[in-house]
C-alpha cells in the first residue's frame, strides 16, 4: 500500500504544481476495503451478471459471444465456455435461472437484438431472440423480472446520414411453451411525444441539426426496487429520462446541469504538461454520466451517477468540440476573464463548441468541458442535485498514485499527466451496495483505472474510504456488487470488475 505522501496533499491544497515520474508497476490503494481475491483473462470482460444458485457468472463485451465464469472456487475464477451471439453482446443481466444478453447489429444503426437463455441442468439453452431498437448498449431486468428494459443508444453513422431514433425497448416474457419457446412482447418507448422547445428551455443538450427524438441517447438503466419507475442516462445529452414501465412512457427528462470549476473544491486539472496542478479555472464541466445507480434512503429514491463526459467528435463534418482559443479568437469569451494566463491553461482543454453561458449573446465568462471528473447524487422524483464530490477524486489520486496520475490506461503505457485536458480519470461506472448499515459506492475509473469507494450513508457528507489500482487491470467497465447473502465466500460480499482494455476480470472481497 501507497502512504499518502503529506508534503504533496499539503502543496496540492495551495495549488502548487509538482512533475512525476513514472514509477514501476505496482498496486496503489488508499484504505483497506478492498482486498483481489481473484482475477481470469478473457475474450470479453466488460459486462457481467451473477446467477447466484449456480454460482456462475455471464460476460460479454462486443464480440458475438457470451462467455461463461463459475465461481465455485472465487479465488481461481474460471472460463467455462461460450455462446455464440446473433450480434455484438453489449450487455447481460439475470433473472432467476433466465438470462437475458443486448446485441449490436451490423451495421449498428439497423435493430439490435435480445437473446434469452434459460440454464438447465448448468447449460445455457437459447429460447428466444428478439428485434429491439438501433445500438443497444444497456440490458436489465426489472427487480421482479416481470420486464427487461434495454437502452438503445441510436447514434448516427459516420456521415450523419442514418440517424436512428434513440429509444428504451420493454421487453415482457410470458411462460415457456411446449416447444421450450419464450414468447415475449416487445413494446418501443421512444421521446416523439416530447416536445422539442420544452427540453431545450429546459437545458437538455441535443446533438447536431436533427429534431430531439433522434437525437437522445440512452446508455445506461438503472430500476426502482418496486419495478414500477427506471431512470435512463442520456450521456451526451447531459441529462436522465425517467420511464413509467407499466405505462411504458417517458414522464419527464432531467438536465443534469455542469460543475463550476472555478469554486473552491471544484478544482480540476487541465494542463497536460506533466505535472500535477489541481487549480480553479472559467471552466463548467458537462456531467454526461455514462453509468447510474439507484438507491434509497429514508424512504426516498435517489440517482447516483458517474460523470464520464462524451463529447461527439467521430463524424465526418459535423463536431461539438473546439477551444478556448478558437472561441476567444471568435469574440466569444470575457476578455476580462480570458486573458493570456486563463487561455493557456486551457490551451489542449477539450471544449464544447455548441454550450454557451447562460447570459445569451453577451461574451461569456466561462466555457463548458465534456465530464466533471467526479461523481452526483440526484433526487430521483424531481431530478434536484444532492451532491457532487467536487475535486475529491482528483485530490486523492494525486496523492495515492502521482506515478499513474491522469494516466491513459487504455494505451498501457505509464505516462502520467496524458488525460488531464480530456476528462481526466473518466469515472465509467457507479454501483450501489450495503455493508451492514453502510452504503457504499463503487466507482470504476475507466482512463486512470482503480475503483475508488465512497460512503455514502451520510448524504451531506460522503466520504472516499478507499481506493485500489493494479495497472495490469486496465479500464474498468463493468462493475457488479454480490451481497454477501448471495455470495459464494461465505461472510463476505464481493465485487467483481470487467476491465476492458487489459481484458482481466478481477474479483475482490469488500470487508
Amino acid at each position: 500500500m501507497r502512504k499518502i505522501g503529506i508534503v504533496l496533499a499539503a502543496a496540492l491544497a495551495t495549488g502548487i504544481s509538482f512533475a512525476a515520474e513514472p514509477g514501476p508497476s505496482q498496486t496503489f490503494q488508499m484504505g483497506k476495503l478492498l482486498a483481489p481475491l481473484g482475477s481470469v483473462s478473457m475474450k470479453t470482460a466488460e459486462i457481467m451478471a451473477y446467477m447466484p444458485d449456480l454460482r456462475k457468472l455471464f460476460v460479454v463485451g462486443d464480440e458475438p459471444i457470451m462467455e461463461v465464469v463459475s465461481l465455485d472456487k472465487p479465488s481461481q475464477p474460471k472460463v467455462l465456455g461460450a455462446m455464440k451471439l446473433l450480434g455484438r453482446g453489449s450487455s447481460v443481466s439475470v433473472f432467476e435461472d433466465f438470462v437475458a444478453v443486448s446485441e449490436i447489429a451490423d451495421p449498428e444503426q439497423d435493430p439490435g437484438y435480445v437473446e434469452i437463455f434459460q440454464v438447465v441442468e448448468d447449460v445455457p439453452r437459447k429460447v428466444g431472440s428478439y428485434k429491439v431498437c438501433a445500438q443497444p448498449d444497456m440490458i436489465t431486468y426489472t427487480p421482479n423480472g416481470k420486464n427487461i428494459l434495454v437502452a438503445c443508444e441510436g447514434s448516427p453513422n459516420k456521415d450523419m446520414s442514418v440517424d436512428p431514433e434513440g429509444a428504451i425497448a420493454i421487453l415482457t416474457p410470458g411462460r415457456l411453451n411446449k416447444k421450450d419457446s419464450l414468447p415475449v412482447k416487445v413494446s418501443i418507448v421512444n421521446f416523439k411525444k416530447l416536445k422539442d422547445n420544452d427540453l431545450m428551455d429546459n437545458g437538455v443538450r441535443t446533438i447536431g441539426t436533427n429534431p430531439y427524438a433522434q437525437t437522445l441517447e440512452p446508455e445506461y438503466i438503472t430500476v426502482s426496487k418496486d419495478s414500477k419507475t427506471a431512470w435512463v442516462s442520456l450521456q451526451e445529452n447531459n441529462a436522465i429520462a425517467k420511464i413509467n414501465i407499466p405505462a411504458k412512457k417517458v414522464v419527464d427528462v432531467f438536465p443534469l446541469g455542469s460543475v463550476d470549476h472555478s469554486k473552491p473544491g471544484f478544482g480540476v486539472d487541465v494542463r497536460k504538461n506533466g505535472n500535477i496542478k489541481i487549480e480553479n479555472v472559467p471552466v463548467h464541466g458537462l456531467r454526461q454520466p455514462d453509468g447510474i445507480c439507484y438507491f434509497e434512503a429514508d424512504g426516498k429514491p435517489y440517482i447516483i451517477t458517474a460523470n464520464e463526459g462524451a463529447e461527439s467528435d467521430d463524424f465526418n463534418g459535423w463536431t461539438d468540440v473546439t477551444n478556448a482559443l478558437s472561441l476567444f479568437e471568435r469574440g466569444r469569451l470575457d476578455e476580462d476573464v480570458f486573458n493570456g494566463e486563463a487561455l493557456s491553461a486551457l490551451k489542449t482543454l477539450k471544449i464544447s463548441n455548441t454550450d454557451f453561458c447562460a447570459e445569451g449573446q453577451r461574451k461569456c465568462p466561462y466555457v463548458y468541458s465534456f465530464g466533471t471528473r467526479s461523481i452526483s447524487i440526484f433526487d430521483g422524483n424531481t431530478g434536484e442535485l444532492v451532491w457532487d464530490s467536487g475535486d475529491k477524486i482528483e485530490q486523492m489520486l494525486a496523492t495515492v498514485a502521482p506515478e499513474y496520475f491522469n494516466w491513459n490506461s487504455k494505451k498501457d503505457k505509464v505516462k502520467m499527466d496524458a488525460r488531464s485536458d480530456n476528462k481526466g480519470c473518466e469515472p465509467e461506472n457507479v454501483v450501489v451496495g450495503m455493508i451492514g448499515t453502510h452504503r457504499l459506492a463503487f466507482v470504476g475509473l475507466e482512463r486512470m483505472s482503480g475503483v475508488v469507494v465512497f460512503n455514502i450513508t451520510n448524504l451531506d457528507n460522503p466520504k472516499i474510504i478507499d481506493y485500489y489500482m493494479d495497472p495490469k487491470d486496465r479500464g474498468p467497465e463493468g462493475l457488479l456488487f454480490i451481497p454477501e447473502e448471495q455470495s459464494p465466500v461465505p461472510g463476505k460480499a464481493l465485487l467483481v470488475v470487467g476491465y476492458e482494455y487489459s481484458k482481466t476480470l478481477t474479483i475482490y472481497t469488500v470487508k
